[in-house]
């Protein structure tokens, strides 16, 4: 079993915005450039460098409307679950919910692997929500957007934990002004996830395969990664929990240790899983053969660290108990 650093997992991590590699360094690299070379100043025209603009370094840059940027779908399902829809004008390519949001042409949708700093300044964002994950990406860019439009940025705080959730909601809350809002959203996350969880415990555990993909060899999860917790809250066991954060594995280590399920959070519905744990050589004799031991779960639910998390551990639930 080899282990692989947790920017190259990008097929899991993708959602959450996070490895880029150097070719992602030197698009912000020019991207830098780009918005730096738009802040030239005209005779005609005072940009965001002069006198004028300097006095724009604040909240009032803009109107006293709130325009929210967000770039990182677990951001923005936050704060959808804070009714602040209305306010946000932008969000990622990558973001598939809220559907109100998604679907909205009104909008804007920004790659934020390709960053598109005219397509940022266009929207005249008051608040951006970025990532721990992707501050290697966005510093520079957002650091001297801040500075020049007076847009306030903020960089969420990467958790591995369930029960930091709420935490992160109360961060989000506190940087838009919405702590009231961003409270009853924690609470009430809280609640239910203390729910589920007391739930769970008297249930039956059983040892779990998690599938993130593979490719050839299967990728999976370890110890100290965010879904690994998802996990452990449903009071279940990970097959590879004595392993170290995400990490390949071969099929003759998945055969040695016989889960007693399979949760695939690769995106393939529970057809599809059926189909490719039938293909899986050695699979005769082995626990998951059985179609009723395979479990086909939306990796939103469950790899976003938002409020649609209890949805995931619902799902894994519910598949266990069928």
């Amino acid at each position: 079993m080899k282990k692989v650093l947790k920017p190259l997992v990008m097929i899991f991590l993708i959602m959450n915005l996070s490895g880029c590699g150097m070719m992602m360094m030197q698009q912000q690299q020019q991207e830098q450039n780009d918005f730096s070379e738009q802040q030239e100043p005209t005779s005609s025209d005072s940009d965001l460098s002069s006198d004028a603009g300097s006095e724009q370094n604040s909240s009032e840059s803009f109107s006293d409307e709130r325009r929210i940027v967000s770039l990182i779908p677990s951001n923005t399902e936050i704060l959808h679950a804070m009714d602040m829809n209305d306010e946000i004008v932008g969000i990622t390519t990558v973001d598939t919910y809220p559907e109100a949001l998604a679907e909205n042409p009104d909008v804007e949708k920004i790659d934020a692997f390709e960053f598109d700093i005219e397509q940022l300044l266009a929207l005249e964002p008051t608040h951006i929500l970025s990532h721990e994950s992707s501050r290697a990406m966005h510093e520079s860019v957002l650091e001297q957007f801040e500075t020049e439009t007076g847009a306030e940025v903020f960089y969420v705080r990467e958790t591995e934990t369930v029960d930091g959730i709420p935490e992160t909601i109360m961060d989000i809350g506190k940087f838009i002004g919405e702590t009231d809002k961003a409270e009853e959203t924690a609470e009430d996350l809280e609640k239910d996830i203390d729910l589920i969880t007391e739930n769970m415990s008297g249930e039956e555990t059983y040892d779990v395969f998690i599938q993130i993909s593979r490719s050839p060899e299967f990728y999976t999860t370890g110890d100290n990664t965010f879904l690994n917790d998802v996990v452990e809250k449903v009071n279940l066991e990970n097959t590879f929990g004595d392993l170290e954060g995400f990490t390949s594995v071969s099929m003759e280590n998945v055969i040695e240790r016989n889960p007693d399920y399979i949760i695939s959070v690769s995106g393939v519905d529970t057809d599809g899983l059926n189909e490719e744990v039938a293909q899986f050589p050695g699979i005769e004799n082995m626990t998951i053969e059985s179609e009723d031991r395979q479990c086909a779960v939306d990796p939103d639910l469950v790899t976003r660290p938002g409020p649609r998390i209890t949805e995931g551990m619902m799902a894994i639930s519910e598949c266990l108990t069928r």
